[in-house]
């Protein structure tokens, strides 16, 4: 997640976010989703070395991150995303303020704190509280618009159960969180607005045919490691999601010869095709400032 996903994706994620001012609007779309992919492989595999290293020594510390890119909503994407972080603002600032007993007014206000202390724990910066406020704001609006969509749903006679509905609601979800993973990553509220408005006014869909994805860091041997390695993680997620274990419970269940092949192959995949050596800038975790 570390050293083939996240580095080799900081690369793009940096050309494009340092000179936004330069690109059209593919660019900048493959810029943002690639700075949701590697904060998820960053702060993930950190999540995962902190919880390896206390197994080491005898401590079981909870899980931090549950496949959030496949939640179904924002309310769900945060019981999946930094669960200790969003657990102890549940128990230690949105409940003694009220939580939700207090009718939905407050409720929404309750919410809307809880949101931009969480913006402003990640630095001074009002980029910062803005991608707090902004899931507030996509909380509070899920809560008073679900009585309506409710009732799209049963006139439309929309089947909630089949594939294609969880489907649409894993895109609608995963949109919205890209689109506010723009105001953390832009150093100020202005290039995060600039940013948006060029991807509205500047399309250039032609990069994707001509060559011209490979000019931003990634070269094509590069951009193939990194398709590679988002391929594995999503397979790894997407067992994670359906069995509802961990990936190593779920090793656990398989067959000795089984452990021993993606083991061994993972340790090979890291070998080959990670970030090191003479030459390489290392990324620091993005949480390491935090």
């Amino acid at each position: 997640m570390k050293m083939v996903i996240s580095d080799r994706v900081a690369i793009l994620v940096n050309t494009v976010f340092d000179c936004y001012w330069m690109y059209g609007s593919t660019e900048l779309i493959l810029a943002a989703v690639g700075f949701t992919l590697q904060i998820y492989c960053d702060f993930g595999s950190y999540s995962l070395i902190a919880i390896g290293a206390a197994k080491i020594m005898g401590f079981e510390l909870m899980e931090n991150f549950n496949t959030p890119y496949f939640a179904r909503s924002i309310r769900d994407f945060w019981g999946r995303w930094h669960i200790s972080l969003s657990t102890w603002f549940r128990d230690y600032l949105y409940i003694p303020l009220g939580g939700n007993r207090k009718g939905n007014v407050r409720k929404a206000w309750n919410t809307m704190c809880v949101f931009l202390i969480s913006g402003l724990w990640h630095g001074a910066n009002w980029s910062f509280v803005a991608w707090g406020g902004l899931h507030g704001l996509y909380q509070i609006a899920g809560d008073f618009l679900k009585p309506w969509k409710e009732r799209v749903i049963q006139k439309l006679c929309v089947n909630t159960k089949c594939f294609s509905w969880k489907l649409l609601q894993v895109c609608v979800t995963f949109v919205l969180v890209v689109f506010a993973w723009i105001f953390f990553r832009a150093d100020s509220i202005r290039d995060a607005l600039n940013y948006i408005r060029r991807i509205v006014k500047r399309p250039t869909p032609w990069m994707l045919f001509n060559g011209e994805i490979y000019t931003l860091g990634l070269d094509r041997v590069e951009m193939n490691v990194l398709l590679f390695g988002l391929v594995l993680l999503f397979l790894v997620d997407l067992v994670r999601y359906k069995e509802r274990v961990t990936i190593d419970a779920f090793l656990m269940r398989q067959n000795l010869w089984f452990r021993w092949f993606v083991m061994m192959g993972a340790v090979i995949v890291i070998f080959v095709y990670g970030k090191y050596g003479v030459g390489f800038d290392p990324q620091q975790f993005i949480y390491f400032q935090f």
